[in-house]
């Protein structure tokens, strides 16, 4: 994609992002925070998964051609409270290199200030930026990502999460898992099961 292309659309996700005083920035690419999911499941493709390491969440994939300029990503929402609330908007963009990256990051720090936290890694194969925001016992995140990492699909990425309601649909699970543990314990039969032959 060429460069202007890039910048007119990540423009555009921005100036979607309603950013007033006392409000969070939920609305990314037009996908809300906290809507029902029902409004966006039109947009994704293929069945929708629980996450195997967060078994209280579900995630859709985006169809290739739901966000222009985006050439993957996915919606999360909960499964604990049966609410099917958006929680976890990612979006993966056709442009992958660190200069577009170093460009959404200024964008975002005018437009939010510095960010709150380095989420990368040392040796910046991954770089990530994130910021957070609160209001009225709301809390959510966004983070701006670049990677080089053949495993964790290499480019530039965007991932905006509800943590509030993710911290809600995980206390969920908790109290479930507890009343599943009661009643059916389980124990590892042995070590000797647990060290590679």
């Amino acid at each position: 994609m060429k460069k202007p292309i890039a910048l007119t659309l990540l423009a555009m996700m921005l100036a979607a992002t309603p950013c007033l005083a006392g409000e969070l920035p939920l609305t990314l690419a037009g996908f809300t925070l906290g809507q029902d999911m029902a409004r966006y499941e039109q947009h994704c493709e293929g069945p929708a998964l629980i996450i195997p390491d967060i078994p209280f969440l579900t995630e859709m994939n985006l169809s290739p051609d739901a966000v222009p300029g985006i050439r993957g990503g996915s919606l999360t929402h909960g499964n604990c409270l049966g609410e099917r609330k958006l929680l976890r908007v990612k979006l993966k963009f056709h442009e992958t290199s660190q200069k577009f990256f170093n460009e959404l990051v200024k964008e975002y720090t005018a437009r939010f200030g510095k960010p709150g936290s380095y989420q990368g890694d040392a040796f910046r194969n991954v770089i990530a930026w994130q910021w957070d925001f609160s209001s009225d016992g709301q809390a959510m995140s966004v983070m701006v990502m670049w990677s080089r990492d053949k495993e964790m699909r290499p480019g530039v990425s965007i991932k905006m999460t509800l943590e509030s309601g993710v911290q809600a649909e995980y206390e969920c699970f908790l109290t479930a898992s507890d009343r599943q543990a009661r009643r059916a314990p389980t124990a590892i039969r042995s070590l000797d099961d647990f060290i590679p032959r």
